[in-house]
């Protein structure tokens, strides 16, 4: 298998995966919601309010360069429930720059987990900008008024800087949330702190709320796996490169499905609508999804690695036999996501397909498939229901076992 690097061009638009996301879950019934009374929206609202601490405080760099010390930290900037995306070093850079100048900073968002021990909300680029410049790992690049520090680290800046620097300050607010347990119909505190307030009060996602909710050995495999060569390669997601943990290339902060981790959100198709084909589990998909980020959140390490082996076995085999392109439509430029699914689960149900020596023929069955506007519906089609995805991945089981192929959709 060859790696190849991502076409930009071919890469999906924010407001497609948007409706990826949308399509989890099914339109809300509102005949079923109970009465908009006074009475009731009244106690709704006396519910639903957060109990919540806020203070504002102000923390100096030198202040940050102690708290931020690997091993030691006061403040935890990688919480599990961070966005993936990284600032390139000249945004970095540019930080820096602007607390030279003295321009103020927008306030990050802090929730304090444990006495004095804080989570960071909103603001985990700008602090881990300012630990990693204060450590000196980086230089700076790309400054515009202080162009002749462009090449020098934190120990390399005159004196004066450095203290000058040491001085300035970034505001924080700081929320002390009630513990409470969340009763079936309240509100859990920290989930809406976490979801409301990441990124200035954007929505997270709903693959970015499982990485937040469901923490472990099981979401750090989706991730993983979402960097692996067959994922990269049938994505078409810029490679993995050995030191993208500190700072990602620019094309792959601009890929959409890295950025919005609807690649992680692939990887976990995979595991939860087999298992939902298999143990005849109902509900809207989103639903599925979540449910099994819950159930599978305290995997061991000995579990993960079955599954991530499991699945890399499974997505290199298809990626061999498809010439690396295994979920590409006929005159497509990009993988489709109902394919990846019907394939993947199928194959994985099917141990006795051989990819390499029915290559042909399996795919001669495809794509014959897909020229049945019938079978094309079943196998591509917009139903995003489970008993759609059921009906897709039958289908594919027949074209890779050649069984009945011919027969559905007739």
């Amino acid at each position: 298998m060859v790696s190849e690097m991502a076409d930009p061009q071919n890469d999906f638009e924010e407001a497609e995966i948007q409706a990826w996301f949308d399509e989890e879950e099914p339109e809300v019934d509102r005949s079923t919601f109970p009465s908009d009374s006074a009475q009731t929206i009244a106690e709704k609202y006396a519910r639903s309010q957060l109990r919540v601490v806020r203070e504002t405080k102000d923390y100096t760099l030198d202040y940050l360069r102690h708290a931020l010390r690997p091993g030691q930290e006061l403040i935890n900037v990688s919480p599990s429930y961070q966005r993936r995306l990284r600032w390139t070093r000249k945004k970095r850079s540019l930080l820096i720059e602007s607390f030279l100048l003295n321009i103020p900073i927008p306030a990050i968002f802090l929730f304090e987990s444990d006495y004095n021990e804080y989570e960071v909300i909103d603001g985990r680029q700008r602090l881990d900008a300012i630990r990693e410049f204060l450590a000196n790992n980086y230089a700076l690049i790309g400054l515009e008024f202080w162009q002749e520090l462009n090449g020098q680290r934190f120990n390399d800046l005159p004196s004066v800087l450095q203290r000058g620097l040491l001085r300035r300050s970034l505001s924080a607010v700081v929320l002390l949330a009630e513990t409470r347990k969340a009763e079936e119909d309240d509100i859990d505190v920290r989930t809406v702190l976490f979801d409301r307030l990441n990124t200035g009060g954007e929505k997270l996602n709903p693959q970015e709320l499982r990485n937040a909710l469901y923490s472990g050995p099981f979401n750090s495999m989706l991730i993983r796996l979402a960097r692996s060569t067959p994922f990269t390669t049938a994505w078409n997601i810029p490679p993995y490169q050995p030191n993208e943990e500190e700072e990602i290339s620019l094309e792959l902060a601009n890929n959409t499905l890295y950025r919005t981790m609807a690649d992680a959100e692939l990887v976990l198709r995979f595991f939860a609508i087999r298992d939902a084909i298999q143990n005849n589990k109902r509900g809207s998909l989103r639903r599925i999804l979540d449910r099994h980020m819950k159930e599978h959140a305290f995997d061991t390490p000995s579990q993960v690695e079955i599954l991530e082996k499991e699945y890399l076995k499974l997505l290199e085999s298809l990626v061999r036999a498809f010439d690396n392109k295994p979920f590409w439509l006929p005159n497509s430029s990009r993988p489709s996501r109902p394919l990846y699914d019907a394939l993947m689960v199928a194959l994985s149900t099917r141990p006795e397909v051989d990819l390499v020596k029915d290559k042909p023929a399996i795919k001669a069955r495809l794509d014959h498939a897909l020229s049945n506007s019938s079978q094309y519906d079943i196998l591509v089609g917009r139903g995003n229901t489970m008993d759609a995805i059921h009906d897709r991945v039958e289908l594919a089981a027949a074209i890779l076992t050649g069984r009945t192929a011919d027969d559905r959709g007739a």
